[in-house]
């Protein structure tokens, strides 16, 4: 009798879509992505279908020495090194690592440092993004958007019934009139920048597109502070295993 009541409990169980964050393959922890040795320097430029990953983690620490490092806690607690080895060695991220930031990482891979565990090297800046929210906040809002934002109901009623109009900065929250999205905004304010950010993930075919992805640069390039380019030494020799 439990066998039966089992089966049809996980046959009710609603699949993760891929673009939902807390979906466990295309957004992986530490130990699920593949190591740097099983990708070779062609697999992001064929065109052939194929998946798309992206490594989520908090960021815990960082420091400077050489290059950028980060102290990094994935989804399942796990903590790595990331460092940095982008042609400006990480400066123009220097000021958006805050402690508790979330750190995304596109097509990462498992490196093997020759004096610490096994971590990121970093040496795409278009494949990193800094979002200045905790991942558990990153990871609540991408729930909110698949279960709530997907579903068309009401936020503030829960009609369905009737015409809805989305939030026009976040397009992840629904109202059937100004009245319901007034009375819900101070509790969708502070998650409507979140779910903003979101949509980028969401728009994505992660499993099928032939094209690559890359992070949303600053027309100009990457803008590095003044005080973020003082930060990082000019000339210095490069640390052996790091």
């Amino acid at each position: 009798m439990s066998a039966l009541l089992e089966k049809e409990n996980n046959s009710a169980i609603t699949p993760i879509t891929p673009s939902d964050l807390n979906n466990p393959v295309t957004f992986p922890t530490f130990w699920g992505l593949p190591s740097e040795y099983e990708i070779n320097d062609t697999y992001l430029y064929s065109t052939k279908p194929r998946k798309h990953w992206c490594f989520l983690g908090k960021i815990i620490s960082s420091s400077v020495l050489v290059r950028l490092a980060l102290e990094v806690e994935d989804k399942e607690g796990h903590r790595l090194l990331v460092a940095f080895h982008t042609d400006d060695r990480g400066a123009a991220f220097l000021d958006q690592c805050k402690e508790g930031h979330t750190i995304a990482v596109l097509y990462a891979t498992q490196h093997t440092f020759a004096f610490s565990p096994p971590g990121l090297r970093l040496e795409q800046d278009v494949h990193v993004k800094i979002f200045p929210y905790s991942l558990d906040e990153m990871l609540e809002a991408s729930s909110e958007l698949f279960e709530k934002g997907m579903a068309k109901r009401c936020d503030g009623c829960d009609k369905t019934d009737t015409p809805l109009k989305k939030c026009s900065a976040c397009n992840g929250a629904w109202y059937c009139s100004k009245g319901c999205q007034t009375d819900c905004w101070q509790a969708h304010k502070q998650r409507c920048p979140i779910l903003k950010e979101i949509q980028w993930f969401a728009r994505k075919n992660w499993e099928n597109s032939v094209h690559q992805y890359f992070f949303p640069r600053h027309p100009r390039g990457w803008h590095v502070p003044q005080r973020s380019r003082n930060a990082l030494p000019n000339m210095m020799p490069q640390a052996r295993g790091f």
